[in-house]
């Protein structure tokens, strides 16, 4: 994953450009990024214009309950099944609805940090796309650029999203902002580093996942320029970006810091940001099977939800402290695990297809009729869109990852995939969970379709990468098939 070379992230030295993730002197000459996000705010707002969603559905409800009770002048409230989430969201949803009288207004805010994400996109995409034959040339490391903005500009689902009062939106611009700021910071100052340490901060406090990136950020911060796999070389590195990664760490130590102490001390227990890992593994491990909420393929009605419930293992009090009623769902499960090893093991592929589902939320919406006056062609064009963009990213983005995966960005974003995969494998699964991953495999289908004659090279002239892609490529297809067809009931 990190033997050098293949990003624009180089020594010094080699006279290379090293552009930062504010240079618009020259950036701002290339017409097809205005022309990008032109077509991702267009994208964003026309389905807002056409079919907007004032109703709230499952989490967004719970959500918008939470704001409003913040908004009483009270504290982050515990959901009323026991987990308390991250408090951004919710902050955020009440600081919009005081200030601009309404949580709709939130969505603005979404579709334009969206559009923004689209810029981190082309950033990510140039320093990423210098070919290894030619790696000074400008030309295809923009022609990467733009092919990554094209991608994430056009991905109906992420369009989409915008448009919902769900966190994914906002916790992708965090993250992806972070991770353009920390590959900037390796030629910069270290208060660009800290700028990186801020956005993933605050990509935890609105999502809890993002607990246990730092360390893999960390290893992206002071990756060797050369050698990477000596040890001496991981010293010099650390000795010369010890600077960086202080500031890094303190930016993360600043946004998190304040919230982690008070709700330790309130909620009687240490805490980073929130309290739901007992939730989802009693979700998932269960005498019911593990639930999903995803078009046919899911709970979709509460009193269905209600029964699969009934028939399970009773979930801890939930009266007492989140942290408590966490760590006693989590005992519950390693007991369950222990007596039902082969239902623990059996469920672990089921989670995984749940999760890698080419289906959407936006599947269910336009099965469901939300989006009226669309014609019937234009249904199943949408839908098959949301299906080759899924699978275009899974199967060719990670056949181009063998192959290009090094350096700073393949320490983050690989390490982050492997990681939310590891807790799906855990718990349970859902098409919301993935839509992250899809933004970090982005970056490698645009190389795979920037430079493919490269890219499969990278992948053939390394045995170890060729053979990964044949161990991955055919469980990934089967997985990504396995719930395809809920999404087209017509035909089944």
């Amino acid at each position: 994953m990190a033997d050098g070379g293949a990003e624009a992230d180089s020594p010094p030295t080699t006279g290379e450009q090293h552009d930062t993730p504010f240079d618009w002197v020259g950036w701002a000459q290339d017409r097809w990024l205005w022309g990008l996000l032109a077509l991702a705010l267009v994208l964003r707002v026309l389905p807002m214009l056409l079919w907007p969603q004032f109703e709230c559905i499952r989490d967004e409800c719970i959500y918008r309950a939470m704001a409003d009770s913040i908004r009483n002048g009270n504290p982050l409230p515990v959901s009323n099944k026991g987990w308390l989430p991250s408090p951004g969201y919710p902050y955020l949803l009440a600081f919009c609805k005081t200030v601009f009288g309404s949580y709709f207004s939130i969505k603005i805010l979404q579709i334009i940090l969206s559009v923004a994400t689209t810029y981190f996109m082309y950033g990510i995409g140039f320093r990423m796309g210098a070919d290894p034959t030619r790696p000074n040339v400008v030309a295809a490391r923009q022609r990467t650029a733009r092919i990554a903005a094209f991608l994430f500009a056009v991905h109906p689902t992420l369009a989409w999203f915008t448009n919902t009062q769900w966190i994914e939106t906002i916790y992708i611009f965090f993250v992806l902002g972070s991770m353009l700021f920390l590959m900037a910071a390796r030629t910069g100052k270290p208060a660009v580093a800290m700028l990186s340490g801020l956005f993933l901060g605050c990509g935890m406090l609105f999502k809890g996942v993002a607990t246990y990136m730092p360390p893999f950020f960390i290893l992206a911060a002071v990756f060797p320029w050369d050698a990477p796999w000596s040890a001496g070389a991981w010293f010099r590195s650390l000795k010369v970006r010890s600077g960086h990664l202080a500031a890094f760490v303190l930016g993360i130590l600043i946004t998190v810091g304040p919230y982690s102490v008070y709700a330790s001390k309130r909620h009687g227990g240490f805490l980073v940001v929130d309290a739901t890992v007992g939730h989802v593994l009693f979700l998932g491990n269960n005498d019911f099977p593990p639930l999903t909420f995803d078009y046919g393929n899911g709970m979709l009605t509460q009193p269905l939800f209600g029964k699969y419930l009934r028939a399970g293992r009773r979930p801890c009090n939930r009266e007492v402290s989140p942290v408590l009623s966490s760590g006693c769902e989590v005992e519950a499960v390693v007991d369950w695990a222990k007596t039902n090893p082969d239902k623990f093991v059996e469920r672990i592929p089921v989670r995984l297809a749940q999760m890698f589902n080419p289906n959407s939320f936006l599947t269910r919406h336009v099965r469901w009729g939300y989006w009226t006056g669309l014609p019937w062609w234009a249904k199943e064009g949408l839908s098959l869109s949301i299906v080759l963009s899924s699978i275009s990213l899974t199967w060719l983005g990670t056949v181009a990852a063998w192959g290009r995966a090094r350096g700073p960005y393949a320490w983050m974003a690989v390490s982050a995939v492997l990681y939310t995969l590891a807790t799906t494998m855990l718990s349970y699964g859902m098409t919301r969970f993935r839509l992250p991953l899809e933004v970090l495999w982005i970056p490698y289908l645009a190389l795979f379709l920037a430079q493919p004659r490269a890219t499969w090279q990278a992948v053939v002239s390394s045995p170890a990468r060729l053979a990964g892609v044949f161990v991955t490529l055919p469980a990934l297809v089967v997985l990504t098939l396995w719930y395809l067809p809920t999404g087209f009931p017509m035909f089944w």
